[in-house]
């Protein structure tokens, strides 16, 4: 028997979808506005992003798939051309970074997350809450957009050395150089307040309410929300290489390309979890 190892993995709504080797797609959970059964065919697939009902696809020559509820133009307004490095999605706003450093964003606007997205270049990373989006800047700092409804952009992080971001539903997480965790925003479940103290963190990944970090041993450590035992039932042992949030549940990536999934299952995104 064959089994393709995933080499990237991504979880943000009820369902999650891994990037193969060869950069084929493959997808299970949750099918509202056809996620799944419009997760595009074909090879040279890099990275996946999904938000509350659309999703995103970049692939190799440096162009963006998206599928998907169309609300806001989520779909339509995805922009056009090559030169794309990174995705992220968030409840209903997307947004892109360039290989020259910039960011574009579009979907819904209500909070700003659109029309405030920074301008200038010198961004390396971007991550997308449900409507607040954060950067990574070059020089290690943070800016942080949008919603400021628990306080996830005027708590952003000063000064540098940041190395990771990524973004829950109204929180934020932050990886230090030095292997900390520094997170803030919305409080929910101890999401900000029961971050892990100590280094060694190589990784995070924020849900709606939770988050997943990666230890340089290949442990994992999950805090937050636990109501769909996200947290409870993180898997012990090493030997993990990723992490990702979904909403209310998580996704690993073991150095064998086997992918494990926990959490909240309503939608069989974890028993569904692939390859079977």
């Amino acid at each position: 028997m064959l089994t393709l190892a995933a080499v990237a993995i991504a979880a943000a709504g009820p369902d999650d979808m891994p990037v193969e080797p060869l950069g084929n797609v493959a997808s299970w959970g949750w099918d509202g506005s056809a996620l799944a059964a419009k997760t595009p065919r074909g090879s040279g697939f890099t990275a996946y992003a999904e938000g509350g009902s659309h999703s995103l696809a970049l692939k190799s020559d440096g162009t963006i798939t998206s599928w998907g509820n169309n609300g806001s133009k989520l779909v339509t307004n995805t922009p056009t051309g090559s030169g794309f490095t990174a995705i992220a999605t968030g409840t209903y706003h997307s947004a892109a970074l360039k290989s020259d450093g910039t960011i574009t964003s579009w979907g819904w606007d209500t909070y700003k997350q659109v029309t405030n997205t920074p301008t200038g270049s010198g961004f390396t990373a971007i991550a997308a809450g449900d409507s607040h989006s954060v950067a990574l800047n070059a020089d290690g700092t943070i800016t942080s957009w949008g919603d400021d409804g628990f306080n996830q952009v005027t708590n952003t992080p000063t000064g540098n050395g940041f190395t990771a971001i990524a973004a829950g539903n109204y929180h934020s997480v932050a990886l230090k150089s030095d292997g900390t965790v520094v997170s803030w925003g919305g409080d929910s479940h101890r999401v900000v307040t029961g971050s892990p103290r100590g280094s060694g963190f190589t990784a995070v990944a924020a849900g709606a309410h939770h988050c997943v970090a990666l230890k340089f041993d290949g442990t994992i450590t999950s805090w937050g929300w636990d109501n769909d035992k996200q947290v409870t039932n993180t898997p012990r042992g090493s030997g993990f290489t990723a992490v990702s949030a979904g909403a209310n549940h998580s996704s690993a990536l073991k150095s064998d390309g086997t992918i494990i999934s926990w959490g909240d299952d309503n939608f069989t995104q974890v028993t569904n979890t692939y390859p079977k």
